[in-house]
């Protein structure tokens, strides 16, 4: 892909853009442990003169995606970008099977009382479990959204 910055624009606002860190723990439910050194940096990765590894700087919601690219000067004018997403298998792991698994757990207990427990409370603790499927949504959600947010702010 070819961006419109040439390349020391380029660099200087992936410079400005990203806060020095390891995007692997970033993209984990271990990036709430950074909630004290917050920066307001968009990304938090690793930058040199040719390649880059990024993700979204976020404490909350923290997308398990990397965007592994390099960059190099195609002219004066423009900038060659070949990037990749690359999964965080930890993070992308937790969100999907850490439903599941509570899922299984907690209907196995609730079966295991037997006659002791309602129907309305089977129903009940089984819809709050749905809501932890949610996040699987809003992942594939953010993903799309860093994706676009990372060519708009350098001009892809």
């Amino acid at each position: 892909m070819i961006s419109k910055l040439n390349y020391l624009e380029f660099k200087n606002r992936l410079k400005a853009n990203t806060k020095n860190g390891n995007p692997k723990s970033f993209g984990t439910p271990f990036s709430i442990l950074s909630i004290f050194s917050k920066s307001r940096k968009k990304y938090i990765g690793e930058i040199n003169s040719v390649s880059f590894n990024l993700t979204e700087n976020t404490t909350l919601l923290p997308i398990p995606y990397i965007i592994d690219g390099t960059y190099k000067s195609k002219s004066k004018s423009t900038t060659e970008i070949s990037f990749k997403i690359k999964i965080i298998w930890f993070g992308y792991l937790w969100i999907r099977i850490l439903p599941v698994l509570a899922l299984g757990l907690i209907n196995s207990l609730l079966l295991m009382q037997g006659n002791n427990i309602k129907t309305e409370i089977f129903v009940i603790v089984n819809l709050f479990l749905l809501l932890m499927f949610l996040p699987v949504l809003i992942v594939s959600r953010k993903k799309k959204k860093m994706i676009g947010d990372f060519c708009k702010l350098f001009e892809i």
